[in-house]
């Protein structure tokens, strides 16, 4: 658990307290349904969190694969734990600086899901590659001049041990990752030959797909590509040890796990991040084709739950059908798709949360407001609570340096702290 001390600085905390330790916070009692804290907050529903985490590991256990997490959804030491605490494998980041905080958090095996770029960043990955003998570290190449430009900064900060690498694949009109399966064995011979690096896999990332027309089969596709490439650069003994097969964003972890589970001598790492705190929209809509696609889960008990809220104020109703809310750009993401209005409380008569219906809508976020969409009998009025749920988690968590963690009554239990 770390220490931390809640102020001013933190939004959502309560105007009536000065300071509290996060040892001391379940001793408040504060509830969001009692107006405890000042609005808008993000909170945590601990139940869902916890069931997120067992979930996937059942998960990862009947498909045979191993978990490195996305960090950068949560980027928060406490989750991070918990997902290491359930059998997760390593954990993946996107940025050099994020290994740099995991490193911090204690992780001792990462996979830079990205090209390992730049004089600081290679300087830094080689001093803790020399400096602990017990970092395991993987990262990405897509070409022969990144395995040039790795080279040369390793040159220049030597780590004493070769840096293992990923070859990562891609797909036309995509984002980084070899298109031409003849160009990206090239770069495997290279890679193999270099005193300096060591063929560990080949990786992608499936979900830049998702949400196209066709979106499953191009993933099929992918991972066919990445199989057929294994196999060929295996068949040439370029690999190091037990070779990697790694994918798996949020969406389609199911199908990659059951396209690698096909060859073998392979070992299966899944990178899904978004899982532990789900979503209330985007992935929810996408992991609810996981049981059309794989059956056997429905065995694993009830699937992905969202854990995220945040909390506003109705702040004016000026027209019959157009409501304002107390929260905007600068508390929820609206990269994928607005926030969405779950349920609402009137804490001047009850603390109950009432479910809000589907046709209550955001179409429109200020920096600090969201415009509603509302029917003209919604009974909805300004003092009145609204939680929203959120689609893509990731923008959201890095508008909180900390997060409130609720029970299912929303009583406030705990905190988590972002590092962003």
């Amino acid at each position: 658990m770390s220490d931390v001390t809640l102020d001013w600085r933190n939004k959502g905390f309560p105007a009536t307290e000065t300071t509290v330790s996060r040892e001391r916070i379940d001793e408040r009692n504060w509830r969001i349904t009692h107006e405890d804290l000042m609005l808008p907050a993000a909170v945590l529903l601990r139940s869902a969190i916890v069931h997120n985490s067992r979930w996937m590991k059942r998960f990862t256990s009947l498909v045979g694969a191993s978990l490195a997490p996305h960090g950068k959804t949560t980027m928060s030491r406490d989750i991070i734990a918990m997902q290491m605490a359930d059998g997760a494998w390593g954990m993946t980041a996107a940025t050099p600086g994020h290994i740099r905080i995991y490193r911090e958090f204690g992780i001792s095996r990462i996979i830079l899901a990205n090209q390992l770029v730049g004089r600081q960043s290679i300087a830094y990955v080689a001093s803790e590659l020399a400096r602990d003998a017990e970092f395991d570290f993987y990262c990405l190449i897509d070409s022969i001049a990144g395995v040039e430009l790795l080279e040369a900064g390793l040159a220049a900060f030597d780590p004493g041990r070769p840096v293992q690498i990923l070859i990562e694949l891609g797909s036309p009109g995509g984002r980084a990752g070899l298109r031409d399966g003849a160009e990206a064995l090239r770069v495997a011979r290279r890679i193999a030959e270099s005193p300096r690096l060591t063929l560990r896999g080949v990786e992608a990332f499936e979900g830049i797909v998702q949400g196209q027309k066709g979106d499953e089969d191009s993933v099929r596709d992918l991972i066919g590509r990445i199989t057929t490439l294994a196999d060929e650069i295996a068949s040439e003994g370029w690999f190091d040890g037990t070779p990697i097969l790694s994918a798996g964003g949020s969406a389609f972890f199911d199908m990659v796990a059951e396209g690698f589970a096909r060859v073998s001598g392979f070992e299966t790492v899944l990178r899904s991040g978004c899982y532990i705190v789900h979503d209330s929209q985007f992935y929810k809509k996408l992991v609810e084709r996981l049981e059309a696609r794989m059956p056997e889960v429905a065995n694993l008990g009830e699937g992905l739950r969202p854990a995220l809220e945040v909390w506003a104020y109705v702040q004016s109703r000026p027209e019959a059908t157009r409501l304002i809310a107390g929260l905007g750009k600068r508390d929820v993401g609206n990269d994928v798709a607005p926030p969405i209005p779950t349920g609402w409380c009137r804490p001047a008569e009850d603390d109950a949360v009432h479910p809000m219906g589907a046709d209550h809508l955001v179409v429109r976020l200020d920096d600090q407001h969201a415009y509603l969409d509302v029917p003209a009998h919604s009974p909805l009025r300004p003092g009145d609570m609204v939680s929203f749920g959120i689609s893509h988690p990731c923008t959201t968590f890095d508008k909180w340096r900390t997060l409130f963690v609720v029970d299912d009554e929303r009583r406030v239990v705990d905190l988590v702290e972002t590092s962003f």
